[in-house]
């Protein structure tokens, strides 16, 4: 079996393996010392003394963890949810793909029974070989709300400063005037470019699939000329209705950036603070996928190879899309909560209790989101043989 993907490995944080239990509601040998922020998200509640920079510190970091574990725990129910979703279409039965969320171990329980079917299957059919590809998932921050988390830290970011902060990535958003760059519009639309999915009409190029009329409906190589299953990229619009990249002859609305948003005069602490909170409002695209069939497929393969084309790309999404990104604000967060009881000290019992807590639930959500990873692997691990 052939198998080629943009893909990376597991990434697991070491001594981190197990998710950690946390007792939100008070510290041992602490009395009254409990956090309820870190249950309800009510950090304006919170009054801590020491001044206002010790206050900022300790609530930044605090609002920054309950951002990673929510996130942990959506990515760890959407991970479920999309082997389960495989599952049920090779035909798998209920009882194994059902599990809470539950520091990355529902979606481990559940991503490796679906693995271990995907391996069996395409073990019973050495026949048959599968040549699948997969595109780059595509994650991009929204640069409004960072900026916004920034200048809350005291570090005012101007739209000039964009382009030049956006590191591995490029600037693109609502071009409300003339864009001379790419634009991108999303599947569905009409397209006149580079399709990133199946081309449903012209290809000025080559075709992997043809209708009987000479239309194409399937991968392009080349310029498609109608209707992308995928986004589709077109250079030189004047009018974009989709987001415009490299060049608006006006300011853009809705700034993103597909690399990493890091202006030079944010400092880590506030960048790490800023990533986490922020991250719920990035936009992720599943890569693209094309599966090839070497040999007579049985109904069984077949179904496979569906169920692959719906759920494989949202499951590879976890595992070098929205991960890559959490993993390294996961690493920074606990090391963090190793250094803050100092600074807690200075400001009273409930901010050493809070700290405390919130210390260990990073640990916790960083684990969660190895543990997810590890998960999404397996799956497409197991297809690749």
């Amino acid at each position: 079996m052939s198998f080629w993907k943009h893909a990376s490995a597991p990434i697991l944080f070491a001594g981190l393996a197990l998710p950690v239990l946390v007792n939100c509601d008070g510290m041992p040998g602490i009395p009254g010392a409990d956090c309820p922020a870190m249950k309800d998200g009510n950090f304006a509640a919170l009054k801590f003394s020491g001044g206002a920079e010790v206050e900022g510190k300790l609530k930044g970091f605090l609002e920054a963890v309950y951002s990673l574990d929510k996130l942990a725990l959506e990515m760890e129910t959407n991970l479920i949810a999309s082997c389960k979703e495989l599952g049920t279409s090779i035909g798998m039965d209920e009882a194994k793909l059902t599990a809470e969320p539950k520091g990355g171990e529902g979606a481990k329980t559940v991503c490796m029974a679906v693995a271990g079917e995907i391996k069996a299957k395409l073990d019973a059919s050495a026949e048959i070989s599968l040549s699948i590809e997969l595109g780059e998932p595509r994650c991009e921050a929204d640069i409004t709300a960072m900026t916004d988390c920034f200048a809350e830290c005291g570090a005012v970011i101007e739209p000039g400063e964009f382009e030049a902060s956006c590191e591995g990535g490029e600037v693109s958003g609502t071009c409300e005037a003339e864009c001379s760059g790419t634009c991108t519009v999303e599947a569905g639309a009409g397209c006149e470019g580079a399709c990133g999915g199946e081309c449903k009409g012209e290809c000025d190029g080559e075709c992997a699939v043809k209708n009987e009329d000479g239309s194409c409906n399937g991968k392009c190589e080349g310029t498609c000329k109608g209707e992308c299953t995928a986004s589709c990229k077109m250079e030189g619009k004047a009018e974009c209705s989709g987001s415009c990249s490299g060049g608006c002859s006006a300011e853009i609305t809705a700034p993103k950036c597909s690399g990493d948003f890091k202006p030079p005069s944010v400092s880590a602490e506030c960048q790490t603070n800023c990533t986490a909170k922020t991250a719920a409002s990035a936009t992720c695209t599943p890569p693209t996928i094309d599966i090839k069939i070497e040999g007579e497929a049985s109904a069984d393969i077949q179904a496979l190879v569906d169920g692959l084309k719906v759920s494989l790309p949202k499951i590879v999404e976890i595992q070098i899309g929205m991960a890559t990104k959490l993993v390294a604000v996961g690493e920074s967060l606990v090391a963090a909560g190793a250094e803050l009881p100092s600074v807690a000290a200075k400001a009273g019992l409930q901010a050493v209790g809070c700290i405390a807590i919130a210390a260990e639930m990073a640990v916790g959500a960083s684990a969660s989101v190895s543990v997810n990873v590890e998960a999404s692997a397996s799956v497409s691990g197991s297809a690749g043989g």
